[in-house]
């Protein structure tokens, strides 16, 4: 297996071929209410890793252009001389997100100026559907203590929204509202069937269920490597030469193993329209 580590980085410098060889894995994992967390796997006989920026927590990490940092929670392993390490990496914004407990109540605030604020404040840039239900929201302590990553859940819970997060960015919203494009700095792909092998899907399994309250349609859609390896949660497909199923997809999870080769799954769907809750837009 060959990793994709050629654009990986460790605090802004390429990797020595000593790490390079004691790689293992390197794995993704962007989705929908969650936040994306890259996975770094080593076998090190020789204590290589041990010397090296990975070992210390907010270590910056990049790769094909996001910015992670190394996590507090790291976990090795030894067995028969060799210690096999798992790096666990997250976005700045996620990190403080998780690691921000503060107790404080603010009256008259929308979730999307909530969010808006607290995102700012940890250094990212968030994206919210509008809305005009205002009241108070609280981040408590104690027993009950919630991370400001824990009220967003709740927030967006509350709302009927989805979440997700990559790239320092946090994005709110019903799916619905992301589907149709609403929110800023998506990209639409165009994936072909069996007509361009640039942007041909190699297969697709598509589901149209009466019975799912969510989702006219759902499925996954496998994509080249080189091809599929550019997609993030609520991003875009267009699909087209596919007869009933063309249309538009979004998005909800990219999920691989970075080996430069093997197909990726991008789980897709077509939203339903969510039923409107008072004092929030559609």
């Amino acid at each position: 297996m060959t990793l994709d580590t050629e654009s990986l980085r460790l605090s802004g410098s390429k990797l020595t071929a000593d790490i390079s060889e004691v790689l293992t894995g390197l794995t993704v994992d962007y989705g929908t209410d969650s936040v994306a967390q890259l996975t770094i796997t080593a076998s090190d006989d020789k204590g290589v890793i041990a010397g090296t920026a990975l070992v210390t927590p907010g270590t910056t990490v990049l790769w094909r252009g996001d910015t992670w940092q190394v996590g507090a929670r790291t976990t090795s392993r030894g067995s028969d001389a060799t210690i096999l390490h798992s790096f666990d990496c997250r976005s700045t914004l996620a990190r403080k997100l998780r690691r921000t407990y503060k107790a404080s109540a603010e009256q008259k605030v929308s979730p999307s100026q909530w969010i808006t604020r607290r995102v700012a404040t940890a250094g990212g840039t968030a994206v919210c559907q509008p809305s005009s239900k205002q009241g108070t929201i609280a981040q408590t302590s104690g027993d009950q203590r919630q991370s400001e990553l824990d009220v967003v859940s709740s927030l967006c819970s509350d709302q009927g929204w989805s979440w997700i997060e990559w790239g320092n960015r946090l994005v709110c919203g019903t799916r619905y509202w992301a589907w149709q494009g609403n929110a800023t700095g998506q990209r639409l792909w165009p994936v072909t069937w069996r007509s361009d092998p640039s942007s041909d899907a190699i297969s697709t399994e598509l589901t149209v269920d009466d019975d799912d309250t969510d989702n006219i349609v759902s499925g996954t859609i496998t994509l080249p490597y080189d091809y599929g390896v550019l997609l993030r949660p609520w991003d875009r497909i267009q699909l087209a030469g596919h007869g009933g199923d063309n249309g538009t997809y979004l998005v909800e999870k990219v999920s691989f193993t970075a080996d430069s080769s093997s197909p990726i799954g991008v789980d897709v769907s077509h939203p339903r329209l969510p039923a409107k809750k008072s004092g929030s837009s559609k």
